[in-house]
């Protein structure tokens, strides 16, 4: 390769000023004679030359004789790092020293970043494993969690049967027992107060049930027209002798005109008004209670006032909370009370507003809109007459005895010709064989589901109304049974009039 000379020179200043060359020369007997360039870079003063040279020498040994013989990277004693070259000269040789310190930091550079990444890798690689650690015990506890939201789904359910069933006897033999006690005024003021008292304990029941369905379970509501004035009665009566015990003044002020029909689901109503008058009663000492319910505009209007302490602001939101037990100090009970109340106003689409202060008392405000009849509109009532005007048969399948037999009573009372069966597969048989014009499923069969026994009928091509009873009474389970093919979906306890309503119904879409 050929450059112009003054290039030339200019590399050769250049490369020498960088690798600043220390030339150590060799005679043919391998004896030291002398040095030139700059062995002081290298740490090498004059007096310590013929001794470097011997050592720089014995780096040597055992390697081929070769014109070029090059050592990389040697570490001199002072730390710096040089390239160590051995030239042949004719007889003699030079070991030539070059700077190597810049390279050298380079490559260590290098070498840390390599390490660095090697490293991070390592890192890496444990991050990404306890990330895995993680998501495995993520899944864990979400499975976990969903294992027990199935489980408490389960409980609720269950709870929803067990305390909904015993409560459809009594309610039921109830109604049968007034027929029977008839004039008898003590016998109906005995039976009045059985029946209040087990209507208290089915809204008691209602709480709990209400806060174990929690958010994501939707009650199902029943809307029909009911009598404001006997439920503000049955209220009052239960909730009466809870105000004379302690004393206090218990004032009832009803608005409603003759001619208005209000509509809304009974249950979920007097749930409303209990949990409110009984709150009102447990944290007032002395004084009065006053609890006023008006229809107007297609709106209800529930205000229940007391003379207790009053709710200071910062707790306004907090009593509305699951357990909170009302003011700084506490009172006692279990805390449902109000949270129900709101979640059953919201499912009821109204409001409810609370006005209060320390040491003047409280008064909550609901309104709730005017529902929407179950059925979408009321019969007109010549046509629910002629439903009555030859005679029809049900057959009830449940295997709760007791249940059946106030079915049976129910039906019979109605002018129906009835058949009980008590599991799915007889109810299923005697359907198939005699199709009646109204057949009664409890969801709880043993063996098979009411729901099982309702899908096989309509696979099977059985055309007939079908009404499903379920103490369950959510959403869920409703829109379950009438996915599996029922016509119909009854909850418990059994209220006389929706029955006798939802029969009408079945026997109007069986034609």
């Amino acid at each position: 390769m050929s450059l112009p000379t003054p290039v030339v020179h200019h590399l050769e200043q250049d490369v020498l000023a960088r690798l600043r060359p220390a030339v150590f020369s060799y005679g043919s007997d391998g004896r030291f004679a002398g040095c030139s360039g700059e062995p002081e870079a290298y740490g090498i003063a004059a007096a310590d030359r013929a001794a470097s040279a011997e050592l720089l020498v014995d780096l040597f040994v055992g390697m081929p004789d070769e014109a070029v013989c090059e050592l990389p990277f040697i570490v001199l004693p002072n730390g710096r790092s040089a390239h160590v070259h051995r030239l042949a000269d004719g007889a003699g040789f030079h070991i030539v020293l070059l700077d190597a310190s810049d390279e050298h930091a380079r490559q260590q550079v290098q070498q840390q970043i390599a390490n660095e990444e090697t490293l991070a890798g390592h890192e890496k690689s444990k991050a990404i494993g306890l990330l895995k650690r993680i998501r495995s015990d993520l899944e864990t506890q979400r499975s976990e969690l969903e294992e027990a939201n199935a489980l408490k789904s389960a409980l609720i359910s269950t709870l929803s049967h067990e305390f909904r069933t015993p409560l459809t006897s009594i309610f039921g033999y109830l109604h049968l027992l007034e027929r029977i006690v008839g004039r008898d005024a003590g016998g109906m003021q005995a039976l009045r107060a059985i029946q209040r008292n087990a209507t208290y304990l089915f809204t008691l029941a209602e709480n709990l049930l209400e806060y174990g369905r929690g958010e994501t379970t939707s009650a199902l509501l029943h809307p029909e027209e009911i009598d404001l004035l006997s439920m503000a009665s049955d209220v009052e009566a239960m909730i009466r002798p809870l105000a004379d015990d302690k004393r206090l003044d218990l004032v009832f002020d009803i608005r409603v005109r003759e001619q208005d029909r209000p509509v809304y689901d009974e249950v979920r109503v007097r749930q409303i008004l209990i949990n409110l008058l009984s709150n009102a009663v447990r944290y007032t000492v002395a004084g009065r209670i006053g609890a006023a319910l008006a229809f107007a505009d297609d709106r209800l209007t529930i205000e229940v006032s007391d003379s207790g302490p009053g709710i200071p602001p910062e707790y306004r939101e907090r009593i509305f909370e699951p357990f909170n037990r009302g003011g700084p100090g506490g009172r006692k009970g279990a805390g449902l009370g109000l949270s129900i109340v709101r979640r059953l106003v919201q499912q009821m689409n109204g409001e409810i507003e609370l006005e209060s202060a320390p040491g003047q008392g409280s008064r909550f405000r609901v309104v709730l809109p005017q529902q929407v009849p179950a059925d979408g509109t009321a019969e007109a009532p010549r046509e629910q007459a002629e439903l009555w005007t030859r005679a029809r048969t049900a057959i009830v399948v449940d295997d709760d005895p007791d249940i059946a037999h106030l079915l049976e009573s129910l039906l019979l009372d109605l002018g129906f010709r009835v058949e009980v069966h008590g599991t799915a597969a007889d109810g299923e048989a005697a359907a198939l064989r005699s199709v009646p014009d109204v057949l009664l499923v409890d969801v709880h069969l043993p063996g098979a589901s009411g729901n099982a026994l309702v899908f096989r009928l309509r696979s099977q091509g059985y055309r007939g109304a079908i009404v499903t009873l379920s103490a369950n009474a959510s959403r869920e389970s409703h829109d379950a049974a009438l996915k599996a093919g029922a016509s119909l979906f009854l909850t418990k306890p059994i209220e006389l009039s929706r029955f006798i309503h939802t029969i009408q119904r079945a026997l109007q879409q069986a034609g």
